[in-house]
């Protein structure tokens, strides 16, 4: 994993990145890519164990539909059929991930919080410590990506499929901000982080088919870069099969479900709190065109974190 302040320029980038903010003390770097990389890690063998459940779903569906897909393949009015569909636009936005700009004092349109200020509460605000990004190495790489740490706004478009320019199989890719904690007690803590999302997908699945897109924002807790504890805030997930189509927009910014991370602090120890945003765009090819497109615009505002 290479970690700089400005990463060289590059033809192909990285499977992942990280990028620190001037002064980050150069003892707490390998901590936090180390729970990048137990990040990666973990992602990546969830997303293995569901897409090797769905391989199970689409091998007896493509085994069923089969011998039908041969006949319809021979029979020259259903190919000029499926031809036709196969020219037919796929209904998504070509220009979809437009993050919305704030100023640098982090004051985004539309979007207002109230704060329980507590004692022992403390408030970690754009543009946080450091910023990452990775994408599962055995899928595809995200169509786009913005990772604006000035401003708080994570922007990732995953598609799957070639005729939206997409990766062949599978997209998965997480992008967010992070702060480091230390304590000279032993402490339990509770994290938080302000989140709002304009969320999109479209996915269609031909005959035999089938297509998925999922995505949402998270938070997560590392000791030493050891996995700790996470939370999740699922936004969306939509599968389609047999001559489905969906097309999904939230229709701007809204705030997502409350979610909480909940530790133990030591001292002697330093901890990474991150907050991110994940899209997840997948398809198995049926006859006829497939497609996953799932998209994100999330404005990641503030972290507190109650000990």
């Amino acid at each position: 994993m290479t970690s700089t302040t400005t990463p060289a320029p590059r033809t192909e980038p990285p499977t992942s990145q990280i990028r620190y903010s001037p002064g980050f003390p150069a003892e707490h770097r390998r901590y936090v890519e180390k729970s990048i990389e137990s990040m990666i890690e973990r992602s990546s063998a969830e997303t293995a164990r569901m897409r090797a459940d769905a391989a199970e779903r689409t091998a007896i569906s493509q085994a069923l539909y089969a011998p039908l897909i041969r006949l319809a393949q021979q029979d020259p009015d259903t190919a000029g059929i499926l031809r036709k569909a196969d020219e037919t636009p796929v209904p998504f936005d070509e220009d979809l991930v437009h993050p919305q700009r704030s100023d640098s004092h982090g004051n985004h349109p539309g979007t207002t919080a109230t704060l329980d200020i507590r004692a022992g509460t403390e408030i970690f605000g754009i543009p946080y410590h450091f910023d990452w990004a990775w994408h599962d190495p055995a899928g595809g790489r995200p169509f786009k990506l913005v990772v604006d740490r000035p401003n708080g706004v994570v922007a990732i478009d995953g598609r799957a499929g070639p005729k939206i320019d997409g990766a062949e199989n599978f997209v998965y890719t997480r992008a967010g901000f992070g702060v480091t904690l230390l304590t000279d007690r032993v402490v339990s803590v509770m994290g938080r982080a302000y989140r709002t999302t304009d969320d999109h997908y479209t996915v269609g699945a031909g005959f035999g088919g089938d297509a998925t897109a999922e995505g949402g924002t998270d938070l997560s807790v590392f000791e030493n870069g050891n996995f700790v504890t996470s939370a999740t805030d699922k936004r969306w997930r939509k599968r389609v099969s047999q001559n489905e189509v969906d097309v999904y927009s939230s229709g701007g910014f809204g705030p997502g479900a409350t979610i909480d991370v909940f530790w133990t602090m030591r001292p002697g120890n330093t901890y990474t709190f991150n907050v991110g945003a994940w899209v997840y765009a997948h398809r198995n090819d049926g006859l006829g065109n497939t497609w996953s497109q799932s998209s994100i615009i999330a404005n990641l505002i503030f972290m507190s974190v109650f000990r």
